[in-house]
């Protein structure tokens, strides 16, 4: 793609960005074997990141998957996390927004050069 295209690109991506941005800080993390298992092991959170979250939940049908959890069920709804192309995101980052929903980067989309896409998983009670 030619450098006109690619400006034309991030420009779009910025603008979709910004007509519902979310200021997301993400947590890196790593699994750790330990004597019995895995464990997660946190790492320094990266800066603040206007990124924007696309529902894609609404792909499978009219109802979002649950997950059984001990006290209940919880809701488990997928999105795509959209960043512009020098955005920082990482396999199993990690973020809690203000309703205290966690989310968790399950896959990263390959890089096109003009976005930064990952496949992300809100956990929370229904």
């Amino acid at each position: 793609m030619d450098a006109n295209e690619l400006a034309m690109h991030r420009a779009n991506t910025q603008a979709f960005i910004a007509a519902n941005p979310s200021t997301l800080t993400l947590t890196p993390r790593t699994k750790q074997k330990t004597g019995g298992g895995t464990a997660w092991i946190y790492g320094t959170p990266r800066p603040a990141q206007v990124m924007r979250l696309i529902d894609q939940s609404s792909t499978s049908g009219p109802t979002p998957g649950s997950v059984r959890a001990a006290d209940g069920i919880q809701r488990r709804v997928t999105y795509q996390l959209l960043g512009t192309w020098d955005a920082t995101i990482g396999l199993y980052d990690t973020w809690t927004d203000a309703q205290g929903f966690v989310w968790t980067v399950d896959d990263l989309i390959p890089d096109n050069g003009y976005e930064r896409r990952a496949e992300v998983t809100r956990y929370g009670e229904s």
